[in-house]
């Protein structure tokens, strides 16, 4: 009898359609990612940062993909990579702590009682020439305490920022 749940498949199998990622070249220093035919909220990427982007969706998928670099030129890089084997294992391995690890941040000027934020620097973008500053977030992104924490005095405005060490 043949059961009605999914069934696994086979570790090194690869599907009838590979999941696809594009890359496409906006600046000579900005990519867009497109997943599957959807545009990454949290794109663009740093052109630096482009191989751990794409190795880390790769990971997720955890199957071969096919990779597409489309440059400003026009040309266009094709390449079908598979995950690291060893990758999926040590995400699922992952453990949590047994005691929770804590870093205080201070700062002054916020009004005695204000809600004060807390934000995690996740990346940086610059400002357009016209001041407008743009900010696209990953919404399944998980946020992780490196870099830099910012305190935002929610009356005064007051805005601190510490660095992470």
């Amino acid at each position: 009898m043949i059961g009605r749940g999914r069934q696994r498949k086979p570790p090194g199998t690869v599907p009838p359609v590979l999941p696809q990622i594009i890359a496409e070249v906006i600046s000579e220093e900005h990519v867009v990612l497109t997943v599957n035919g959807k545009r990454l909220p949290a794109t663009p990427t740093r052109r630096d940062e482009l191989g751990q982007a794409i190795a880390e969706l790769v990971a997720r998928f955890a199957t071969p993909t096919r990779v597409e670099v489309r440059e400003l030129d026009g040309s266009v890089y094709a390449d079908i990579l598979t995950p690291n084997p060893d990758e999926p294992a040590a995400l699922e391995e992952t453990e949590t702590p047994t005691r929770p690890v804590l870093v205080e941040f201070t700062a002054e000027g916020f009004v005695p009682g204000e809600d004060v934020a807390i934000a995690l620097v996740l990346r940086h973008t610059s400002a357009a020439g016209n001041g407008v500053a743009r900010a696209l977030l990953d919404r399944a992104e998980q946020a992780t305490v490196t870099g830099e924490v910012v305190l935002l005095g929610r009356i005064s405005g007051t805005t601190a920022v510490r660095r992470v060490d």
